[in-house]
Order: C-alpha cells, then sequence, then structure tokens
C-alpha cells in the first residue's frame, strides 16, 4: 500500500468510528424537553408549566418540562422522562411517549430534543417548587382554533475587538444583519405561550393537525 492509499484508509478508518453529529464548538449543548399532553374536563389538553419566580433564568416564563442532556442518560428521551420526572413529581412509568418532533438548534446555545408524551394519571402531579411554580393545562381544540400571533426577529454579528480586520480588510465594523427567523404567540385565558414553548407547540399541532381534527372534532375547512 502506497502513502496515499494508506493516508486514505486512515482518515476512512477515523470517520467511521462514529456517525456524524453537530459541531458544538460554539458551545452548544443538548437539551431535552417533553410536550406533555393529558385527559382533562375539557378534554385531551397540553400541560405546561410556569416557572419558578426564584430561578435565575427566565422566571415566571411558560414552558415545557425538561432539562440539559446528562451523559448517563444514554439518549435524550430518557433525558425528557427524567427532567419530567423530577419537576412534576411523577414516575417513569406515568409517561408514554408517543414520538420526536425535530430538533431545534436555537440562537442562544442548546439543541433541544423535544417529545410528544402522554401522562396518564395527571393528579399524581406534584411539581417541584425549586423549578415549578405553577401547572396549567390547555385544550387540545382551543389550540387548534387559535391562528397564533407570529412576529420577525432578526440575528446580526459584529467582531469582536480581536478580530484581524488586517486578513479581512473589507469586514463591516458595525453590526451586520444575518437573517430573520418568526417567534409565536399563543394566549388562553390570561397566560402568554411565546419563545421555544410556543415554536414546539406550533409544530405538533401542525404536523398532527389531520389526526387531531378527527378526534377532537375540527371543522371540514381546519381538515383542509
Amino acid at each position: 500500500m502506497d502513502t496515499l492509499e494508506a493516508l486514505q484508509e486512515g482518515i476512512y478508518e477515523k470517520l467511521h468510528r462514529r456517525p456524524a453529529g453537530i459541531d458544538k464548538l460554539d458551545r452548544l449543548w443538548d437539551a431535552a424537553v417533553l410536550l406533555p399532553l393529558v385527559s382533562t374536563d375539557e378534554g385531551p389538553s397540553v400541560l405546561f408549566e410556569v416557572r419558578s419566580l426564584a430561578l435565575r433564568r427566565q422566571p415566571g416564563e411558560v414552558c415545557f418540562p425538561g432539562g440539559k442532556y446528562e451523559c448517563a442518560d444514554k439518549d435524550f428521551r430518557i433525558t425528557a422522562i427524567r427532567e419530567t420526572c423530577e419537576e412534576l413529581g411523577l414516575a417513569e412509568s406515568d409517561i408514554r411517549i408517543l414520538g420526536e418532533l425535530d430538533a431545534l438548534v436555537t440562537h442562544t446555545g442548546p439543541i433541544i430534543h423535544p417529545f410528544v408524551g402522554f401522562i396518564k394519571q395527571p393528579q399524581k402531579i406534584s411539581f417541584n417548587p425549586s423549578e415549578v411554580e405553577e401547572v396549567f393545562t390547555v385544550p387540545l381544540a382551543q389550540l387548534l382554533r387559535q391562528e397564533p400571533l407570529k412576529c420577525s426577529m432578526q440575528l446580526a454579528d459584529r467582531p469582536m475587538e480581536d478580530f484581524p480586520f488586517n486578513l479581512v480588510p473589507d469586514r463591516q465594523r458595525d453590526w451586520r444583519f444575518h437573517k430573520e427567523y418568526n417567534i409565536y404567540f399563543y394566549r388562553y385565558q390570561q397566560r402568554v405561550i411565546w419563545g421555544l414553548t410556543a415554536r414546539m407547540l406550533y409544530a405538533f399541532l401542525r404536523r398532527n393537525r389531520e389526526v387531531l381534527n378527527t378526534f377532537l372534532g375540527g371543522s371540514q375547512e381546519e381538515r383542509n
């Protein structure tokens, strides 16, 4: 085997030791959440948490249960279940995972892996007050009927002081527009569901609208 063939074989061996993932050099990290469905007197509903007011990060905001992936979890489904059990005081056997939604690569760090699950006995919920201020539910039928408010955000970048302008002399020194993305808002009574939680909810409703309308009695127009 000559040098070029040996080089190819070496690269081949190295690249096939593990499947390709996502480049995390920009301090990205993995998290998993559960979009919990429950049965209520108002019919099938989505359960939401309100983050504890004592938390430093996003206190009082509406969210789904979830948290950071840990190596011991082995896969993201386990993370979603573990975090839900910790936050809502449930056992793993209380949750049935129905499937996984598309992962979200966020602009602030986490790569979120959302799962949809059914909590069999919501009356067993005893949430952890250090993490959860309260929980509430919204009927799926009402969410299906609601067209969320959609607004736009822009992302921009600006080089820091250590940027080598001498190597890229045409690079702008001020902010430069990079991309635009949508933010969704759902309202229920006095609650506002927005941000990544609303984005996951929107993705779930859009992907499952046909089956949800079939079982929840949506109009023919909504089914189309």
